[in-house]
């Protein structure tokens, strides 16, 4: 298995099953905790109260800003942040003073909910008997912890933040293989910012140039369309694109825009340098015969799951 892209899009694959099956559980419940209907606004996205609401728990006792927010959700508008924190403020989940939003005491009963409803349901969940998750979790681990000590580039802010809502070393496997596949996205986007960022350009930018490299959008109204929710209009989408043709990575005749020579070079060593940061602790932390009984332990998870 060569360590790229494609794997890490298995890597994140694993999880899926773990997510379902908690799901199968949530539903089977009876009585289930009434959630927030605030929590289920934009669900799923980074740019959502939930999302918001976890990142509090990550920094607290330490505030959220707009500034420290944006580090990691780097696609969104300041706008879109700032209107979600003032959201959890009138909310009285957060207290504003100045820049600065606290978490305040109902504000952590809510964190709490997020945090530990996920653990309740993931008890409950039927491990299957071929699935080695101990010997899995301590790979991982491993993995984990090299990240965390790895040079910059790429650095790991993220990774660190994520680690801050890590469970209990006496948790169970399954507890603790599910906050290292958020760790492990937290590590890749340390790894992708810091191979982008470089080039001198913006997330919204940058967002918006892979995704006409990848083919979902060709222009400001493609890209409103599916990225309305990091808080861009149409205008901002059109100046982005007409940034990225000055510096020659994109071209355009009337409509629609293409990736030109240079900027599917640009993208392609942005893509393998993020690679060559995300995969550097899993080739020091494991021997080649770890690293391939991890690959194998990982596809035995997936298809055991699906059963």
């Amino acid at each position: 298995m060569k360590l790229n892209a494609a794997f890490y899009a298995q890597l994140e694959a694993t999880a899926a099953p773990l997510y379902r099956a908690m799901g199968t559980v949530a539903q089977s419940q009876v009585e289930q905790p009434a959630r927030p209907p605030l929590l289920q606004v934009q669900s799923g996205r980074a740019e959502s109260p939930a999302w918001y609401m976890v990142q509090a728990a990550e920094f607290d006792p330490e505030p959220l800003t707009v500034a420290n927010l944006r580090v990691r959700d780097i696609y969104a508008s300041e706008s879109i942040a700032q209107a979600l924190l003032e959201l959890l403020a009138a909310e009285k989940w957060l207290d504003r003073r100045g820049d600065a939003y606290y978490l305040t005491e109902e504000g952590r009963k809510v964190t709490a909910q997020l945090l530990t409803r996920g653990s309740s349901l993931l008890a409950q969940v039927t491990i299957p008997e071929n699935v080695d998750l101990e010997r899995l979790e301590r790979f991982l681990r491993r993995v984990i912890d090299a990240s965390l000590e790895c040079e910059e580039p790429p650095g790991n802010w993220c990774l660190r933040h994520s680690r801050r809502r890590a469970p209990s070393d006496d948790e169970s496997a399954p507890i603790r293989l599910l906050q290292y596949f958020s760790d492990f996205n937290a590590f890749r986007d340390d790894a992708h910012m810091a191979a982008w960022q470089p080039k001198g350009i913006t997330g919204q930018q940058w967002e918006s140039f892979s995704f006409v490299v990848n083919g979902q959008a060709d222009s400001a109204e493609s890209l409103y369309e599916q990225l309305a929710y990091r808080g861009y209009s149409t205008e901002n989408f059109a100046a982005a694109l007409s940034q990225l043709a000055s510096r020659g990575w994109l071209s355009r005749s009337n409509e629609p825009f293409t990736v030109t020579k240079k900027g599917r070079a640009i993208h392609a060593e942005v893509e393998d340098l993020t690679d060559q940061y995300f995969y550097r602790p899993w080739e020091t932390a494991l021997t080649k015969a770890e690293l391939e009984e991890t690959v194998e332990l990982l596809r035995v998870m997936r298809e055991q799951w699906k059963a």
